[in-house]
């Protein structure tokens, strides 16, 4: 399957993000975020050692995430991941692949933020162009 996400440039934005959050959803439509330690590795996010029973028994019922890392510094972007998760076993010491669709920098807009975003927030979509690049 191919990706619209432009790995070069989300490993660049991801420089100094130290942990983030997996959210996934239970079958009440509800969202269960867990601290996380996740890798970029090559067009996939790995995250080793998932743990939780709930996100477990989450991805066992749908396979659809989002991984959000929030700002290293104040007033930076936090980094929105969406994608489809792929868990390795059952065990308590499941990890994780996802395949992203989908990546965003996303913060609150200020004066000095581009004035045509394609979001109400300042927001910047991490997508190869049309042109490949």
């Amino acid at each position: 399957m191919s990706s619209t996400v432009d790995f070069d440039r989300l490993a660049q934005k991801l420089a100094g993000h130290d942990y983030a959050y997996l959210i996934t959803v239970d079958a009440e439509s509800r969202p269960h975020p867990v601290p996380v330690m996740p890798v970029l590795r090559d067009d996939t996010v790995h995250i080793g050692a998932l743990g939780g029973r709930r996100s477990r028994a989450n991805l066992a019922r749908t396979s659809d995430v989002t991984v959000m890392w929030p700002p290293p510094v104040p007033g930076g972007y936090t980094v929105i991941v969406d994608g489809t998760a792929r868990v390795s076993d059952a065990g308590e010491l499941a990890s994780v692949t996802i395949s992203p669709t989908r990546a965003v920098l996303i913060r609150v807009a200020t004066p000095e933020s581009p004035g045509e975003t394609p979001c109400y927030s300042d927001c910047i979509d991490l997508t190869v162009s049309p042109q490949g690049g």
